[in-house]
């Protein structure tokens, strides 16, 4: 997990709409049907907010899409978490036994190389996806009667923390909070949200 902290984010430029922040998003946040059945994962509306000001520049990337189109089958990482994927240790598996793999592993290059080209900032992905899961993914394949979780990112957004971008999911609400603070000056901070890790689900699951 490499979340930015407070002061990285308030030690950031003092962004305008001719000097935006870069912010690379999961194409599904900002409601684009990349989903693996077409559909997109954009209900949690405070993103695409976010990434409407005028001092940002949002740059959309799925990195499923990318390597196996869409609709698609459901990929999960099996034997470890996106590092361990790319350390060749873990594979990504759908749910009918195809190896993604590779694929995941050239999609989570590509998004680096989008990442570096355009010199992001910060990148806001999905969390539990195998390949933009920052902080929680599945262990194993997601459609058993007991899902099981691990801690981990997934495959992209492991390559993105390794080579050094700070990553945040949708759900990582008090770091978001600092992040609008830091776009829109006149936005007044939540002081009662919290970031994934800190949330009752979490540390009830990890810490029974």
């Amino acid at each position: 997990m490499t979340l930015p902290t407070f002061e990285a984010i308030n030690n950031l430029p003092d962004f305008t709409p001719e000097n935006p922040a870069r912010i690379l998003v999961s194409a599904c946040l900002m409601g684009m049907p990349v989903g693996v059945d077409g559909n997109n994962n954009g209900e949690y509306p405070w993103i695409p907010k976010l990434l409407a000001l005028r001092n940002v520049n949002p740059i959309l990337f799925c990195p499923e899409n990318f390597s196996f189109g869409t609709p698609r089958g459901l990929p999960d990482i099996h034997g470890g978490n996106g590092y361990d994927v790319l350390d060749g240790k873990a594979k990504v598996l759908t749910e009918k036994n195809d190896d993604y793999t590779e694929g995941m592993i050239r999609a989570a290059q590509r998004m680096v190389k989008i990442a570096r080209d355009n010199a992001v900032h910060i990148a806001i992905l999905m969390d539990m996806s195998a390949a933009c899961g920052s902080q929680v993914i599945s262990d194993g394949c997601r459609l058993t009667e007991d899902r099981k979780y691990q801690k981990g990112p997934g495959v992209a957004a492991a390559l993105l923390m390794r080579e050094g971008f700070s990553v945040v999911s949708q759900r990582d609400f008090r770091t978001l909070e600092y992040l609008h603070k830091k776009l829109d000056k006149s936005h007044a901070i939540n002081e009662t949200v919290r970031d994934h890790h800190e949330t009752d689900w979490y540390r009830t699951y990890f810490n029974p």
